[in-house]
């Protein structure tokens, strides 16, 4: 009986472990991808923001962490997701993160504040071997203490993916949602200049 008792205990273990196998192979096949690490240079220095900055917001259809995609030459309508690839964190904390470098809140804000929402956050293939990563920002810039709209504006933009795959789609994302933010910054500066509800 002990032996038979042995065979039925090591099938359970190498069966235990077989089962264990695929799970440990996706998590270790899953590629992860933020918006990289800042390195000082001229090209990326801090932008002085003269108004108070919230946190980012998302459109509810972005709130989680996967990485979108579209095929502008099939479907344009449809939303796809890499499987196999996902973002670090969801795109409201992704930008909250590099604006925190980006930016140098000043010591003397004026009366009113900057609201960011992210609209679009897609790598969008327009043929099969060509794709741009394509980020859309609304902007707000609201008189803090009535809460009113003092302007806003709809900014959006493309930079083309070295690759047709998500790693590539993730290097585009990243520069065209820096480059949408810095956009964001400087007018939310001219308009704190220019607007009497916001001195």
């Amino acid at each position: 009986m002990q032996p038979n008792i042995l065979l039925l205990t090591s099938s359970l273990i190498i069966s235990t472990l077989a089962a264990c196998v695929p799970i440990n192979k996706t998590k270790q096949n899953t590629a992860v991808y933020d918006f990289g690490l800042s390195v000082p240079s001229e090209s990326n220095q801090q932008i002085t923001l003269k108004i108070l900055l919230e946190e980012p917001v998302v459109a509810e259809s972005l709130n989680h962490n996967k990485i979108r995609y579209r095929l502008n030459y099939q479907n344009p309508s449809r939303v796809f997701y890499y499987t196999e690839s996902r973002w670090a964190a969801t795109p409201s904390e992704l930008f909250s993160s590099k604006l925190s470098k980006m930016v140098n809140l000043t010591n003397n804000p004026t009366n009113c504040s900057l609201k960011i929402k992210i609209e679009a956050f897609d790598h969008v293939f327009q043929t099969a071997a060509t794709s741009d990563g394509i980020v859309q920002l609304s902007a707000l810039v609201v008189e803090r203490k009535s809460k009113k709209i003092v302007s806003s504006q709809l900014i959006t933009e493309s930079v083309t993916s070295p690759s047709p795959n998500a790693q590539g789609g993730t290097v585009a994302l990243q520069r065209a949602g820096e480059n949408a933010l810095k956009k964001v910054i400087n007018w939310g500066n001219m308009i704190a200049d220019n607007s009497e509800l916001c001195q």
